[in-house]
């Protein structure tokens, strides 16, 4: 295998290689360690590397495979988990100064799966302090840099993860999402990501207290969406460590992949995504849209009642259900949070219950809004987020774009989180895309909805725009 090949590779390629025995996995596995020694120090991806357990991973997948025990596609595959997913006999500290030592006894379900599936483990990635933040500028491990300009975030919380599969450290990483945390660093890293339907994939092993019960979603970052249906596959499915799981039928996603999307609907929802289209982002989207149609899609604007309500349902709903579980903590190690992180927990545990209570029955309604649009069209599209913005423009707290002042934080919470919470809210799927770049060479995200479970539509209507723009064949201009 070719030194500058390792950057072009993606599940799809390099597993048919792997199957008929073109690569071994022992070689790949030390070509992705090779790659992160050398560029980790330039990114802080990785907070953990299982270097000796990649290698027997790695040696025993390509024993299986010699004996013709081939698993499916993401056997001998190099992944990464975020370090909120709890990992046997590994740290997992979930960006925290509290769990800095933590080392569980077990594997989250989704880490079974994928190990399960002939999956290699390269180690744990950054993340934003306890999940709680959309910048990755980590108090305790250092901030994670973004691979197409290190001066500015990779997005968060699973800044790290969304940095390691854009900059060919991995193949495949394991985010958490709550309220963009998948979604917005895929977009500013460009790279898919998706936040499959609440229930989809299991989230027992997730570390209490980075997401909230009703809004918390596990999901997958790869470098085409081929890849992502390669692994929602491997990990989908009921389990009974998770009462919220669902046992809805797994399909098989990879077959939507190819289809043709003509024909299919696609709304377009007016009002609540305008103000997150700000400076080159509205031009970009737009032509994204463009695409859509000359696919064949027809699109159709949307107002959904409600919507500007969106924000404060997730406030009350899924920053009270994640402050709960940092009770005992806020007792007894308040100074081991930083600062602002303290800050948001008090404030969530000042919520009334009355209020919370009243947040559900206003995010059923939304729900119901958004069953009557998919009546109408097959999927949604909208803006992710704007491109990623310096650490600097991070720590200043806003950045100016055409004459305005855009605040990172306000009383609706995060910027970036904006266009993402609807579907946390709803719990549908919805997955970014990259949709082009601004002129100074950042990502840019398109993020595609569906009814709930129906993570083929988005597949589908995904991978037939990556294929239409070709922007996943454009890479970091990393030394």
């Amino acid at each position: 295998m070719k030194r500058v090949e390792l950057e072009a590779l993606t599940i799809a390629e390099v597993s048919s290689r792997i199957r008929k025995k073109e690569i071994s996995p022992v070689e790949l596995t030390e070509r992705f360690l090779e790659r992160i020694h050398r560029l980790n120090p330039l990114l802080n991806a990785y907070v953990t590397l299982t270097e000796d357990q990649a290698r027997a991973e790695a040696q025993a997948a390509e024993a299986e495979i010699k004996k013709g025990k081939y698993r499916g596609p993401l056997h001998g595959i190099p992944v990464s988990i975020k370090d909120n997913l709890a990992t046997q006999g590994v740290r997992t500290t979930a960006g925290s100064k509290i769990l800095s030592e933590w080392v569980p006894d077990f594997d989250a379900t989704v880490v079974k799966r994928l190990t399960a599936a002939g999956t290699i483990n390269l180690g744990k990635t950054n993340m934003h302090e306890w999940a709680s933040g959309g910048t990755t500028i980590n108090p305790y491990y250092g901030p994670t840099y973004n691979p197409w300009d290190r001066k500015r975030i990779p997005g968060g919380s699973s800044g790290g993860s969304a940095a390691a599969v854009a900059a060919s450290m991995c193949l495949a990483s394991i985010g958490t999402d709550n309220a963009g945390s998948v979604r917005n660093p895929a977009s500013m890293c460009g790279v898919a990501g998706l936040k499959p339907t609440y229930g989809r994939v299991s989230v027992f092993g997730g570390v209490p207290g980075t997401g909230g019960y009703s809004t918390n979603h596990f999901g997958i970052f790869t470098k085409t969406v081929k890849d992502c249906a390669f692994v929602l596959h491997a990990i989908a499915g009921h389990d009974p460590n998770d009462p919220l799981s669902s046992d809805e039928p797994v399909s098989t996603y990879a077959r939507e992949i190819g289809k043709k999307v003509k024909g299919m609907r696609a709304g377009l929802i007016k009002g609540y995504f305008d103000e997150v289209m700000i400076g080159e982002s509205r031009g970009v989207f737009a032509e994204a849209v463009r695409t859509l149609e000359k696919l064949g899609m027809k699109t159709e604007e949307f107002s959904i009642p409600l919507m500007d309500l969106i924000p404060a349902v997730q406030t009350a709903t899924s920053r009270v259900e994640n402050a709960s579980d940092h009770l005992p903590y806020l007792r007894t190690r308040p100074r081991d949070y930083s600062a602002s992180l303290l800050h948001r927990h008090i404030h969530a545990l000042m919520i009334p219950a009355a209020t919370y209570v009243t947040a559900q029955r206003v995010r059923r309604l939304i729900c119901q809004e958004l069953e009557k649009v998919f009546e109408r069209v097959d999927v949604l599209v909208t803006p992710v987020s704007m491109p990623a913005p310096t650490i600097e423009e991070c720590h200043r707290g806003f950045v100016e774009v055409d004459g305005r002042k855009i605040q990172f934080q306000d009383a609706r919470g995060s910027f970036w989180g904006l266009s993402t919470i609807p579907f946390n809210v709803t719990g549908l799927p919805a997955l970014s895309v990259c949709c082009g770049f601004s002129s100074s060479g950042l990502p840019i995200g398109m993020q595609i909805a569906a009814p709930a479970f129906q993570e083929g539509a988005v597949f589908r209507v995904a991978h037939a725009y990556e294929r239409a723009a070709k922007w996943y064949e454009r890479k970091p201009p990393l030394p």
